[in-house]
């Protein structure tokens, strides 16, 4: 059932590590957790950071503006893998997942297990299917997912939209 509650918006100026400033807003997506974001206008740079309602809640924090405070004064630049990000000195705030690229894509991709078998195993069988199937268009975008679905070992469930 849809709330009727508006999202809430707190915004903090903050000089971070880097010696810039940054504008540090937090956007409340309850259910879902918290959106902050860090932007800094003289580089036009954008950072976010996402943390879950688990993860407010394990840091003890609520929607006041203290707590709101408290989070915004917990957020830094941090750069790792030549990749630069927000992070929250706050232990119960996880960073982002740095997204592998280059060699550490293919890397990636031949060490995930899924279920009994690699991801580019699955990955073959499922357009091999696919090849058999030949859907036209988007239509086979289509298929491949519902394959995918239908055959991952960890079966995860996935809800459909209403029409």
């Amino acid at each position: 059932m849809p709330s009727n509650k508006k999202a809430s918006v707190f915004t903090h100026g903050k000089k971070l590590s880097d010696g810039d400033m940054y504008i540090i807003t937090i956007i409340d997506l309850e259910p879902a957790g918290l959106l902050v974001k860090a932007y800094n206008q003289s580089s036009n740079a954008e950072y976010t950071l996402s943390p879950t309602e688990g993860q407010i809640k394990d840091a003890g924090l609520s929607r006041s503006e203290n707590d709101l405070t408290k989070l915004a004064d917990s957020i830094d630049i941090v750069t790792k893998d030549s990749r630069t990000f927000i992070s929250s000195t706050l232990p119960s705030i996880k960073d982002l997942k740095v997204i592998p690229s280059g060699p550490a894509v293919s890397t990636f991709i031949s060490s995930t297990v899924v279920g009994s078998e690699t991801l580019p195993s699955l990955l073959t069988t499922a357009l091999s299917e696919l090849c058999k199937v030949k859907p036209a268009g988007l239509d086979a975008v289509k298929w491949l997912g519902e394959w995918l679905l239908a055959n991952n070992p960890n079966q995860p469930h996935v809800e459909e939209p209403e029409a």
